[in-house]
């Protein structure tokens, strides 16, 4: 028998002047108890891919989702030199393009002393940007410039809300769900969790009595999931 049939293909044959032993090659492991080695699933680990991971027999292969390219092991986004950056400052919203070393800030949005801006997020598809106000109690948003160049030159009505959701008693984290087209927010005042569609319509309650103090919020749309953060006296995700 040769020491490599003695190791079998998941390991490899040390030999020394004093004794022979077997290892486990890269990619497997020792099984627990046993004299034997089993593939090791990388994928498992987080932070193996930047994105999609497919475990393979002593290896593993890194993927990029639908409309990224991989570049230098990472997932980049394609058409990033068309990206816009938006920044909420205190009643302002400035963009600018990140990939563009030439970029300078540019206003989007500047509110009056009414306006207090806690967390925003983009509506990409219906062309919207909308924010939290918990100055006032309320969800506004405004419909984006065509361009960064036709925000300056409508600076005139850059004051200008389109639209929104009040009533609310101090709202905090906003999301949108741009697959089906609602928007989600944390309500601190009232401890609950709300949805609404775009407009405000069919405004429903999601979770309240069991939350402290919800703040930030997120979903996943596609895996049909949404995270939040709890402020309270059990702080929590």
């Amino acid at each position: 028998m040769t020491n490599t049939s003695m190791c079998g293909d998941e390991a490899q044959c040390i030999q020394s002047q004093s004794t022979t032993y077997c290892t486990c090659r890269r990619g497997f492991q020792k099984v627990p108890d046993k004299n034997s080695c089993q593939d090791v699933n990388e994928c498992l680990r987080f932070g193996t891919c930047s994105q999609l991971c497919n475990n393979t027999k002593g290896s593993h292969v890194c993927s990029c989702a639908k409309n990224f390219m991989k570049t230098d092991n990472m997932c980049k986004a394609e058409g990033s030199e068309h990206q816009i950056l938006y920044i909420a400052d205190d009643n302002k919203i400035r963009s600018m393009y990140p990939f563009n070393p030439n970029s300078a800030y540019e206003p989007a949005f500047q509110g009056d002393e009414n306006v207090r801006i806690d967390a925003m997020d983009i509506y990409v598809k219906g062309n919207k940007i909308y924010w939290t106000n918990w100055h006032t109690g309320r969800i506004s948003y405004r419909e984006l410039p065509a361009s960064s160049a036709a925000s300056t030159a409508s600076n005139r009505n850059r004051r200008q809300i389109d639209g929104g959701i009040s009533g609310l008693k101090m709202p905090r984290g906003i999301a949108i769900d741009w697959v089906a087209g609602n928007i989600y927010w944390t309500d601190s005042g009232r401890d609950v969790i709300e949805v609404a569609q775009m407009k405000g319509e069919n405004r429903k309650t999601l979770i309240s009595g069991m939350i402290d103090e919800p703040h930030a919020i997120v979903v996943d749309p596609l895996r049909g999931t949404m995270y939040w953060s709890d402020w309270g006296n059990h702080p929590k995700i």
